[in-house]
């Protein structure tokens, strides 16, 4: 037989939990602006039933609580993650795509590139007609030389712009330290909470649960979160081992402990590419020393889109498959197949103290030599510098046959990309225009001869001094330690010296044609521009080099906004359907509080009933 007292208890616990889902009403209206907050409801059930033993059987004894717990759909974490890190991927592209866009604009607001060369060719057109008059051949130096400058500021505003773009991966990297020392920090703290079996950590789950989103920005990221057992009993201590892992599943923090990422600059000597700004980070894992692998296919965010900006090559670095290895003079020779390292002016190749991979070993090199065989193959030597503390280890005849390669092949047309055509532009047109400028019999005012002179050159940035120029393109053989059109890149491509101090010095004409008033070198440098049989640079002619650019950057931009926007939309969906579920509703829980309201006045009338029946009881039934 129940208690004669059982309905108070049983009003009783309705009282509590209506009171329970009020106050976490009251907890979800309170945060119905804070940023990660999950909607949370009071998760309860029918109390057990005893048994009577009369003819009725069981009598119900109220309501149990179990807690109050988040309201969250893990499907759609898993989804928001997921294309929140390829949203931040193309935000970062989409921003520094825009700002290649204005570097290479050329509108008439702007002074570019075709304003610049048709000046020039206005000037040389002009120079052809007076030819006898100095003045406008200092006018024509004068326009040049705006075309150098041109291409330096262009220059170097592409490598500022990839500095800053390695400045905001340390920052990325710093972030992500950051939250992995907070999340494991957390884990800890809702494991101290929950190692009872019956507490939730809500508002501690949801602060890790940000951080999880905004770690998705930076790279992508997987979570996965496995019970403790007890050794002793076999039985769950009500703990979980939470564990996150980033980039194409590299652990960042398992429970209580969290790994850390480092940024190393890369020394001198380290170069991977010629025209790369000095003390580019390489990210390494604190605790083992292996590399990050930023670039693996399966790495996502904003990190992936810093870099493929910042290193991006068009899937062109340097490789090929070692011929020959001589351990003695440790020099390493390799064969390349491909047309764009057949090509010099191609070359983005550090010159001197470069980095090369062999077989998965890193060495370091003082210079190396291209040499083209009668058959048409194609190899580099590398000779390897001979230091013990940059190269510990020798290299030996083991590594023939294998794999080599200088920096990594990247598939998106980034910096190093836009800087290696202007560098090819730069090489293909000088390389064609002191040709005719310093064709044999080449004459200058004072009819001094200037055969084999030349008209623009480079400024060696270390000593000083202008390049020669001796190697030319097409040559089957040469040396990086040689002064050759591979030395020359648009951030130091200049005019001779001696001709910007001297314009009489410019040569303007060839012996066979006699006087100062004939100009056929002029005439031939007229052409230079539109002919391509005397320079191609892309199938198209010299003055189309911006077109072919603008079309490239044209073409990333709008792939960057367009996948940008998609991924937008989809975010906002997902964000959307998160919400419906997790969000905390203004209408739904004004609804709630009246609900429960009702809910907590009926018990407590109940309880007021039941009060009266046992006053009735006790002080008027008599024995």
């Amino acid at each position: 037989m129940p208690s004669t007292f059982l309905g108070l208890n049983t009003a009783y616990t309705g009282l509590v939990a209506s009171n329970a889902a009020l106050n976490t009403t009251a907890n979800n209206i309170a945060n119905i602006e804070t940023e990660g907050f999950s909607r949370q409801v009071v998760n309860q059930g029918a109390a057990d039933a005893i048994r009577t033993y009369t003819s009725y059987g069981c009598v119900g004894t109220g309501v149990d609580i179990y807690g109050a717990e988040r309201v969250r759909d893990v499907f759609y974490d898993v989804k928001y993650w997921n294309n929140n890190s390829k949203l931040g991927e193309y935000d970062k592209k989409q921003y520094y795509a825009g700002i290649i866009e204005n570097y290479l604009d050329n509108t008439q607001t702007t002074k570019g590139f075709t304003a610049i060369f048709d000046e020039m060719d206005a000037a040389l057109q002009s120079l052809s007609n007076n030819t006898g008059n100095t003045n406008y051949a200092l006018d024509f130096i004068g326009k040049a030389g705006n075309l150098c400058e041109y291409f330096n500021l262009l220059y170097n505003n592409f490598q500022s712009m990839q500095n800053d773009v390695n400045d905001e991966i340390k920052i990325k990297v710093d972030e992500i330290n950051s939250i992995s020392s907070e999340i494991a920090t957390l884990n800890k703290e809702i494991n101290i909470i929950e190692r009872d079996g019956t507490s939730m950590a809500n508002e501690l789950r949801d602060k890790r649960d940000l951080l999880v989103d905004q770690l998705s920005a930076v790279v992508d990221v997987s979570v996965e979160e496995q019970p403790v057992m007890d050794d002793r009993t076999g039985l769950q201590t009500g703990m979980n081992n939470y564990i996150v892992k980033i980039a194409g599943g590299q652990t960042l923090v398992n429970g209580y402990s969290y790994r850390e990422l480092e940024c190393v600059p890369r020394e001198s000597h380290q170069q991977v590419n010629q025209n790369d700004h000095e003390g580019l980070y390489d990210i390494y894992w604190k605790d083992t020393g292996d590399e990050f692998g930023v670039y693996a296919n399966s790495t996502q965010g904003e990190l992936k889109g810093l870099f493929e900006m910042r290193d991006g090559n068009n899937d062109e670095a340097f490789h090929g498959r070692v011929a020959q290895v001589d351990p003695s003079a440790q020099t390493v020779k390799i064969q390349v197949t491909d047309d764009y390292l057949m090509d010099i002016s191609k070359s983005t190749l550090p010159l001197t103290n470069g980095q090369i991979t062999v077989g998965g070993d890193t060495y370091y090199y003082d210079k190396w030599t291209f040499e083209k065989t009668d058959t048409g193959e194609c190899y580099y030597t590398f000779e390897l510098i001979q230091d013990e503390t940059k190269n510990p280890e020798r290299i030996g005849t083991d590594k023939a046959s294998q794999l080599a390669k200088v920096g990594e092949q990247v598939d998106y047309q980034g910096i190093p990309y836009y800087l290696e055509q202007m560098n090819e532009w730069v090489r293909d047109y000088v390389s064609a225009f002191n040709a005719i400028y310093g064709v044999d019999g080449a004459t200058d005012y004072y009819a001094e001869d200037r055969s084999g002179a030349n008209f623009f050159t480079g400024d060696n940035k270390l000593t000083g001094e202008q390049y020669v120029l001796d190697v030319k393109l097409g040559t089957d053989r040469y040396d990086s330690s040689q002064d050759g059109y591979f030395c020359l890149t648009a951030g130091n491509f200049n005019i001779v010296k001696s001709i910007e101090n001297d314009p009489s010095t410019l040569a303007t004409h060839t012996v066979e044609t006699g006087g100062v008033s004939k100009y056929d070198i002029v005439e031939n440098l007229i052409g230079l521009a539109v002919d391509k049989e005397k320079m191609q640079f892309r199938g198209c002619k010299a003055e189309d080099f911006l077109v072919c650019l603008m079309g490239d950057a044209a073409l990333n931009a709008n792939s960057a906004n367009t996948f940008q926007g998609i991924y937008m939309d989809i975010e906002q969906t997902i964000s959307n359907n998160r919400f419906s579920i997790s969000g905390v509703d203004a209408d739904e829980e004004a609804a709630n509080m009246i609900k429960f309201q009702n809910a907590y006045n009926l018990s407590s009338k109940m309880i007021s009933v039941l009060c009266e029946v046992y006053d009735k009881l006790i002080q008027e039934t008599g024995v």
